[in-house]
C-alpha cells in the first residue's frame, strides 16, 4: 500500500473513532464516563464519595452543592465505558431525618441517600421478598448505598436512632 492510501485509511479510521466517541459518550475510564455524563447535562463537577463495582459497571455515589447522586457507568465494547442513568440525583432536604431515592435497570436495583440527623446510626432496608439489608458505616459520614439483584422491590426503610441520654 502506498503512502497516500495509508494516510487516507488512517484519516478515515480517525474520523470513525472520533464520531464513535463523541456521539456515543464513550470514554476510556469509568471516571471519564462519569464526568462526561455530568457535563452532558451541565451538572457538577460533583465530589465522588464512594465507588461500588458490579459485573459490568460501577455505581458512583456523589455530592454536589445541595444535591446527591448515584451515577451508573457501564463497560462496553470490552474496555470502553459509557454513562448510564441518574446523574442528577435528588436535592437534600435538611428538614427530613434522611433523604433517599431508588432506581433500577434490568434486574439491578439501587437505593441511596443521605442522613441529616446525626442521631441515626443505622439504616435498614426491607425488601418485599423478605430480605433485610442494613448499613452502619456510612460514606463521607452521612451517605449510604444499597444495591441488590433480582426483581425484589423495597418494601420499607427504617432508621433507628441512637439512644440519647
Amino acid at each position: 500500500m502506498n503512502r497516500k492510501k495509508k494516510i487516507v485509511r488512517n484519516i478515515i479510521i480517525l474520523i470513525a473513532l472520533s464520531t464513535l466517541f463523541l456521539n456515543r459518550g464513550i470514554s476510556l475510564t469509568p471516571m471519564a464516563a462519569h464526568e462526561a455524563s455530568e457535563r452532558s447535562i451541565h451538572y457538577g463537577p460533583s465530589k465522588v464519595v464512594h465507588i461500588e463495582d458490579f459485573d459490568d459497571g460501577k455505581y458512583i455515589l456523589c455530592k454536589y452543592d445541595k444535591w446527591i447522586s448515584c451515577n451508573t457507568v457501564k463497560k462496553t465494547m470490552f474496555f470502553f465505558w459509557t454513562f448510564g442513568n441518574q446523574v442528577t440525583g435528588i436535592e437534600i432536604d435538611k428538614g427530613r431525618p434522611l433523604n433517599f431515592t431508588w432506581g433500577y435497570s434490568s434486574d439491578r436495583n439501587k437505593l441511596y441517600g443521605i442522613i441529616n440527623d446525626s442521631n441515626i446510626n443505622k439504616v435498614e432496608l426491607y425488601l418485599d421478598d423478605g430480605r433485610t439489608l442494613s448499613q452502619t458505616e456510612f460514606y463521607d459520614n452521612d451517605m449510604f448505598l444499597f444495591t441488590w439483584e433480582g426483581e425484589a422491590s423495597f418494601d420499607n426503610i427504617k432508621f433507628p436512632r441512637k439512644y440519647i441520654v
